[in-house]
């Protein structure tokens, strides 16, 4: 194995980096992360709500369509929105066939307790029979007023486009809010303590 001859060192005639550009790279950084934080602050703020939103809720404005249907329940009174007035209510489509609304039962059951005489719950049937609306509400322990839409009329007044779909409607009778999809209940009282305080 040959090996080579050493090289002689080179002395480095370069002057190091002053510790003034080091300095100025760093300035560089904390300047571009206070603007990034700035813009991401703007965009909360002019965003509507968005910090405080759960996730799959859309604001609404303008009146809920009223209505009048028998409960569920054979001998129960009616469920009129109507009737409703002066109280904030959440008003959940729901389905027997329909697993993630009849796996969100328990919460809304839960949160109708919990906001007993402030908030009121009512259940519309969506697409279903009379008895198998009837069979999951028992199996669900679900109390609250469902109302029987037996051609699901109601739906396409509210345009609802998902199974289970949940309005939020205030104490003059105004939409404010829809949930899309299924709903927690520590998502559905953020919404509900929203929907009291305004």
């Amino acid at each position: 194995m040959r090996t080579l001859p050493r090289r002689p060192e080179i002395p480095d005639l370069l002057e190091p980096e002053p510790p003034v550009v080091r300095r100025r790279r760093w300035g560089w950084w904390i300047l571009a992360g206070v603007v990034l934080v700035g813009a991401a602050v703007g965009v909360a703020l002019t965003t509507d709500d968005s910090l405080g939103k759960v996730p799959g809720t859309i604001k609404l404005t303008g009146e809920a369509k009223t209505f009048m249907l028998d409960d569920v329940r054979v001998g129960r009174p009616p469920v009129s929105l109507e009737a409703l007035r002066g109280r904030p209510v959440v008003l959940n489509f729901f389905a027997s066939w329909c697993g993630p609304c009849v796996r969100e039962m328990p919460a809304l059951q839960a949160s109708a307790e919990r906001y007993k005489g402030k908030v009121h719950f009512v259940g519309i049937t969506f697409n279903d029979s009379r008895d198998a609306a009837k069979g999951v509400l028992e199996r669900t322990g679900a109390s609250y007023p469902a109302a029987f839409d037996s051609q699901s009329d109601l739906a396409v007044d509210y345009a609802v486009r998902v199974m289970p779909t949940t309005f939020f409607i205030d104490r003059d009778g105004n939409l404010v809010e829809r949930k899309d999809g299924e709903i927690s209940e520590r998502q559905l009282r953020t919404v509900v303590d929203r929907l009291l305080g305004s």
